[in-house]
């Protein structure tokens, strides 16, 4: 199967990276190679020949010999895009992964199709929303019901 929209880069251009300089680096460096997207297209063949069971992020590493943060970033990753989603039973305490073409085989009960956000995920949405408004301030003013909706989606994010 071929996955034209390979990588999914949902956090600046890249796959995600853990917050230092080198892991920044690598992760811009793998979308900017190929390594990214031949690592999720390889992962969603894997997904798709195991079948509607899926597997877990363990399961799936060892098969393709992918480590931790490789595996686990990138079923993130493919799970926000849609091409994958996750089963709410556990196996071996954790939930697996299923490649979405079998996603009729179960009830919404079931799944989760998008991942949760994390307080991180949540704040940083906030963070963009508010530097959208002030962009949009400078540009058309600040009126006191702007300045208001700033200053409380600054309370809410300290």
């Amino acid at each position: 199967m071929t996955y034209p929209e390979l990588p999914f880069l949902p956090y600046d251009g890249t796959g995600g990276h853990a917050g230092s300089e080198a892991s920044r680096l690598r992760a811009e460096a793998e979308a900017d190679d190929g390594t990214l997207a031949d690592r999720q297209a390889l992962i969603l063949d894997y997904l798709e020949g195991v079948g509607a069971g899926g597997a877990t992020w363990a399961t799936t590493g060892q098969a393709l010999n992918l480590h931790h943060g490789q595996v686990s970033g990138a079923l993130s990753n493919l799970h926000q895009a849609g091409a994958v989603f996750m089963l709410r039973k556990r196996n071996n305490r954790s939930h697996p992964y299923v490649h979405v073409k079998y996603r009729s085989f179960y009830t919404d009960a079931e799944v989760h199709d998008s991942p949760k956000t994390t307080k991180a995920g949540q704040r940083r949405v906030r963070l963009e929303e508010l530097v959208a408004a002030c962009r949009d301030g400078l540009v058309s003013g600040f009126d006191s019901e702007r300045i208001a909706g700033i200053v409380k989606a600054l309370d809410e994010l300290a």
